[in-house]
């Protein structure tokens, strides 16, 4: 049975030493996108796609032994590898050997022995002769062993109006699995596409392939259209046979191959282990190498992302993510694929339209059993690279709302805390507008749960929308108070050293004036920043444009009155918060469940 395919990057514009390390100078990539070595060349295969998690396979699966078959050509020294982590450091062992020799291209096949159940698998090629080439490889077992070969997984993807994501990601689907018999998945893959702005062309996407279904759907935010993606899984679950659903972004780049491994890990679980969620990490668009986050703790609204911004190059790192220490309490909805057997038809999402909808299932439904493996994965843009807008609202009172269900003991004196950290945040980076959005964040929470049902989603988000700043171009800002198109580098914006601290002495004289607020400003300055930015930067700048990746920008100027206004505000919203927060807390923590039943949401979905 085929387990994995070793990878060589040619669909997806990525790092390529998350496929192999290779001597530049002594192996160079053929036309047909095979690897040419000249002698002496070599090429390790130890990295995020091409290494085999063998601890995970053999913990969750019942795979026992692993074999490697690669097409060669030429003469070649081949090692089997099996690498640890050890008290922090990388321990490895080759496990085997051999010399190979072809004149011809020809599949050999390698096998990694008995007794391994921690760590990487993984092979390197060293060639013996001019001309040598590596072609193909897969892992393999030998040794049939029991395959469920009902697993069938719904690809559940939710959109508004981002046509060209789709199309894109349905064509690498098309080309690489659901037309393609090769594919381990081929006949295993349905895509079901909640379309909540109702303007996908079905005939452009779906061509003639009778597994991806375009269902027009209510706009009630994300979360409305992945709970329709669950819905229509669980009614394809006995015509088709679904076993799982994958909840996937709409803008994420897929790996089609993670897709495949996922299928494959599910058809070898074990028993005990067919509820557990499989989860992918996500990483950096913009640096492809990094990984943002492999799940995460909610830690009651301080979030921990786990393995946060880590080198997926580094084979120390490879290891490091494959330890299992504290479990995530959930994984974002870019790709999280449930067994449909842990999911019921009344335990569905909460509607949060916006944020903290996949925290909250996640944690009603993951109970922190979840897998995650080097090489699943989607590339997605980093959420620091973009404004905030409206989800100062969302983010703090659906960050009330899900402590209220999951958190009973969480009180007003923890939610003031980080309500006015985030408030603070914004007065000193000049965000007034986004103040205004928290302090009503507070008080719509606090309005309850009755409140909370009546709420027409989109009518109230237009409401939020119309609080923000108004958006520009970058390129309405040149000339702008000497601000040159250098000063939107994105590049330099974006560089870490941009976020380093300032000197300890600085820093303190700058708390203490509130970053110059009490000082006079710098009169025609004009500081060019990303939305996550160094505060101290700020200093006595009396106007900060905000641009993001995309060239999107919004002007925020400093004000003695609005700062004023805005630490009058939170001392009246703290009184507010000791008198209502904790009753409005019961009502959320007493009839939640009132919106997770199928009947709601058919209702709430218009179905």
């Amino acid at each position: 049975m085929d387990i994995k395919q070793v990878l060589l990057p040619e669909e997806i514009d990525t790092d390529e030493l998350l496929y192999y390390r290779k001597d530049e100078e002594l192996v160079e990539t053929g036309k047909d996108g095979s690897l040419i070595f000249h002698k002496g060349g070599a090429a390790d295969f130890n990295t995020f796609f091409n290494s085999f998690s063998i601890g995970k396979w053999r913990k969750y699966t019942v795979l026992e032994t692993v074999s490697l078959s690669l097409k060669l050509q030429g003469s070649f020294t081949v090692y089997l590898k099996h690498h640890v982590l050890n008290k922090g450091q990388v321990k490895t062992k080759i496990l085997e050997e051999q010399t190979i020799l072809s004149a011809e291209p020809k599949v050999f096949t390698f096998d990694f022995g008995d007794g391994q159940d921690k760590g990487i698998y993984s092979f390197s090629l060293k060639s013996n002769a001019h001309g040598s080439r590596f072609w193909e490889g897969k892992y393999f077992e030998e040794v049939r062993v029991p395959v469920n070969m009902n697993i069938n997984i719904a690809v559940d993807i939710c959109t508004f109006k981002r046509e060209e994501y789709v199309e894109r990601n349905m064509n690498v689907l098309k080309k690489t699995i659901l037309e393609n018999p090769d594919s381990p998945l081929y006949r295993h893959l349905y895509v079901l596409i909640s379309d909540n702005a109702k303007t996908l062309d079905q005939e452009k996407i779906i061509g003639e392939s009778p597994y991806i279904q375009i269902n027009p759907n209510r706009n009630v935010g994300g979360v409305g259209g992945f709970t329709r993606g669950i819905i229509e899984a669980m009614k394809m679950q006995s015509a088709k046979d679904i076993s799982h659903v994958l909840l996937m972004d709409d803008d994420a780049v897929i790996q089609p191959h993670s897709l495949e491994v996922n299928y494959v890990f599910l058809s070898l679980i074990k028993e005990e282990y067919k509820d557990y969620v499989m989860a992918g990490s996500i990483m950096r668009i913009d640096e492809p190498n990094v990984q943002y986050e492999l799940g995460a703790r909610w830690n009651r609204g301080n979030i921990v992302a786990q393995r946060h911004y880590m080198d997926m190059r580094k084979l120390k790192n490879l290891l490091w993510n494959e330890e299992e220490q504290e479990p995530a309490e959930y994984t974002g909805w870019w790709y999280t694929c449930y067994p449909l057997s842990a999911l019921d038809k009344n335990n569905l999402p909460l509607p949060l339209f916006i944020h903290r909808d996949d925290v909250e299932y996640g944690m009603r439904i993951g109970n922190g059993h979840f897998i995650f493996m080097n090489g699943l994965c989607v590339w997605h843009e980093a959420f620091e690279n973009k404004m905030q807008g409206p989800l100062e609202y969302y983010d703090i009172r659906n960050l009330a709302i899900v402590n209220a269900i999951h958190h009973p003991d969480y009180g007003p004196r923890e939610f003031k805390k980080i309500f006015t950290r985030w408030v603070i945040n914004n007065i000193v980076r000049y965000r007034y507008n986004y103040v205004d959005m928290n302090f009503r964040a507070v008080e719509d929470f606090c309005k309850g749960m009755d409140w909370f049902i009546q709420q027409e989603a989109e009518p109230l988000h237009k409401e939020i929308a119309a609080m923000n700043y108004k958006g520009q171009k970058k390129e309405e800002f040149y000339g702008y108070k000497g601000v040159k198109e250098s000063d939107f580098d994105w590049d330099v914006l974006s560089d870490p050293k941009q976020l380093a601290a300032v000197k300890k002495g600085k820093k303190y004289f700058q708390i203490l004036t509130l970053n110059g607020y009490f000082l006079p400003a710098k009169k025609d300055k004009v500081l060019v920043m990303p939305p996550y930015n160094n505060m101290y930067k700020m200093y006595r700048i009396p106007e900060v444009i905000y641009t993001d990746a995309n060239g999107n920008c919004i002007l925020t100027k400093r004000s003695a009155r609005r700062m004023i206004s805005c630490f009058i505000g939170l001392f009246k919203m703290w009184r507010f918060i000791d008198k209502n927060y904790d009753t409005a807390k019961e009502t959320y923590a007493k009839r939640y469940n009132e919106l997770t039943s199928m009947n709601f949401w058919r209702k709430y979905l218009e179905l």
